[in-house]
Parts: structure tokens; C-alpha cells; sequence
């Protein structure tokens, strides 16, 4: 959902800084779902798609010459996606440093002009500095927070910071912090809400895998529990994926978070990014427990008050940002 939100802001964005009549081609792991369809935008299916399956190598090579003959027209390349300048996190795609270094290699071949636009750095292998170097040579970058902006200075790569695009979605980010409470992620419970009012209230969770615990049945003791106790306070449970991810079911959060499903309807999950979004939108629930990074930045945007449960630098210095408004 984060993905979608930052694509739609970020080419509004980019209209306002060339032209109305840009046309855009968004590589994308689901085309044929789009969140975004204007008639100015055009969706060509990503390269590469579980590249280590035999039966995809034909729709691999054909990805491939796709990608290659929008590089070749293309005035501008826009990298916006902030996954590649990690080089860990719990996906199953593996090496994104070296997928990226290989794509602005041939960026680079072609001539093209490459516009990093808002990416986070979080490097944790000093060994891979020097293929952040290569990747962001020659290349216009913007970042989004202070420590992406002096990890680059320090490899001589200059950046400027800009804003989360999703921050400019609705409201202006100027209202005091949504914030109720701050948990890092291995250590909440349904204990951390035992002095929050959770009655008669409609709580969404905005959970993703394996960050509550990396022991699968751990976890879901963990979320089972944390159900349990808001039900008892005589409500309902929203369950909002942010992640409807096709190819990696390590990302999705719509696979992850069904089976915390009840019998009864007081457990329902959203099934589809717009319903997601719509929720936010039109504030129908009372708090949200964020885990994911734009659930954090929706809830801010649209005046929701949410419990953050932290699991990253990223998260971190959005979420002091964000404490910083009064």
C-alpha cells in the first residue's frame, strides 16, 4: 500500500515539475491490478519474476527485452522503490545491490538520466559501500532522512532530503503527533495494552511477518493473544495488509494475517489496496496498532491515533519526525 501511495504522489509530483502530458511506464509485479489508471500511465510486468523457476524463462527474456526497449526511449529513469538500498531484509528475493547494480549498468550504457527520488539507505555490511557507490554514480539522488544523507556524503555521493511523498497525500504535515504509544517490535504484547481504552472501539492491525517474533508459532501465540484481549473489550478487530504481494508470500501481508480470522465477525480482513486505503480515508477505526511504515504515515495524515510498533531505522526516524510536531 506504501508502494502505491508514494507511486501516485510522486508522479503527481513529477507532472508538476515537466508537464500534465508526461507519459509514464511503471515496471510493476502486478499489472493487471493497478492502483493507479490514467490514461498517461503504462504498466509493463517487472524483470525479474522468480527468475530461479524454470517455467518462467521465457516470461523472463521477455521481461528483459521489454525492460530494455523502455530504457531505450525513456528521457527519464525514475528509482523510487526504496527496497534497493537495502542489503538485508526478510523477503524472499535475495542480492537487490546486485539486481541494481546490474539495471544502472545499463542505465549508464544508455545514457540515461537516473533520479533516485526519496530512498532510504540501511547498510549493514560495510563490504557493500562500494556497490552503493557504483549504483548511485553519475545519478541525481534525494533521500529521506539524515542518516541515508550521511552515509552517502561519506562514500563522496551528494544527495539532498526530501519529504515521504505520502506525508503530502491530504493534510499538511503540521498537525500534533497521532502517536498513543512506542513498542519495539520483539518486545509487544497484549500487555502493552492493558492501560489504553479499547472499549467499544474498532481496532485495525497493520502487522507484517516474522517482526513479532522470528519462531512462527511464537508469533502467532503473540497476535492470537493480542486479538483476544481487544475482543474482550467488546469490539472488533480490522485486519489492514498493507502487502498484497504476488511473488514474494514472505511480503504479503494479506497471506500472513488471514489466518488470524475468527469464526464470528468480529475479525474481518480488508482484501484489496483501494479498501485498505479507503479505511484510512474515512477514519473507520478508532486506533491503529502500526507495523508497517505507511500505516504510521496514513494514520498521521488522517488524524487517526495509532500505537507504533517499531522495527527499523527507517520506521524510527519517521516516527521522531513525527513526534517533533506539536
Amino acid at each position: 500500500m506504501g508502494d502505491e501511495l508514494i507511486l501516485k504522489n510522486e508522479i503527481k509530483m513529477l507532472e508538476d515539475e515537466y508537464w500534465k502530458d508526461t507519459q509514464f511506464i511503471v515496471f510493476s509485479y502486478d499489472c493487471d491490478n493497478p492502483f493507479l489508471k490514467r490514461k498517461n500511465i503504462i504498466y509493463k510486468e517487472y524483470f525479474p519474476i522468480w527468475i530461479k523457476k524454470l517455467s518462467n524463462i521465457f516470461r523472463n527474456i521477455r521481461n528483459f527485452f521489454g525492460f530494455l526497449s523502455v530504457v531505450k526511449k525513456s528521457d527519464l529513469i525514475v528509482i523510487w522503490w526504496w527496497w534497493i538500498i537495502y542489503d538485508w531484509e526478510k523477503q524472499t528475493a535475495r542480492e537487490p545491490l546486485d539486481q541494481w547494480l546490474f539495471r544502472t549498468n545499463i542505465f549508464k550504457f544508455y545514457k540515461k538520466p537516473v533520479l533516485f527520488f526519496a530512498v532510504w539507505l540501511n547498510i549493514r555490511n560495510k563490504f557493500n559501500f562500494s556497490k552503493i557507490k557504483k549504483i548511485f554514480t553519475w545519478a541525481e539522488v534525494t533521500v529521506r532522512n539524515t542518516y541515508s544523507f550521511d552515509l552517502l556524503k561519506n562514500i563522496w555521493i551528494a544527495s539532498t532530503i526530501v519529504e515521504d511523498p505520502v506525508f503530502s497525500e491530504v493534510l499538511p504535515y503540521n498537525q500534533k503527533s497521532m502517536m498513543i504509544k512506542k513498542v519495539k517490535s520483539p518486545n509487544f504484547t497484549y500487555e502493552d495494552l492493558e492501560w489504553i481504552d479499547l472499549e467499544w472501539k474498532k481496532i485495525a492491525l497493520a502487522f507484517r511477518s516474522n517482526y513479532l517474533s522470528e519462531d512462527d508459532n511464537i508469533e502467532e501465540e503473540k497476535i492470537n493473544k493480542i486479538i483476544d484481549y481487544i475482543l474482550e473489550k467488546w469490539w472488533e478487530v480490522i485486519l489492514l495488509p498493507h502487502s498484497f504481494h504476488k511473488t514474494d508470500i514472505i511480503a504479503n501481508d494479506y497471506a500472513f494475517m488471514e489466518k488470524f480470522l475468527r469464526i464470528n465477525d468480529k475479525v474481518r480482513i480488508i482484501a484489496s489496496m483501494e479498501d485498505v486505503y479507503s479505511k484510512y480515508i474515512y477514519k473507520e477505526f478508532d486506533i491503529c496498532i502500526a507495523m508497517r511504515l505507511h500505516s504510521i504515515i496514513l494514520s498521521q495524515v488522517y488524524g487517526i491515533p495509532f500505537i507504533w510498533v517499531s522495527y527499523s531505522i527507517k520506521t524510527d526516524e519517521v516516527l521522531d519526525s513525527i513526534s517533533e510536531q506539536k
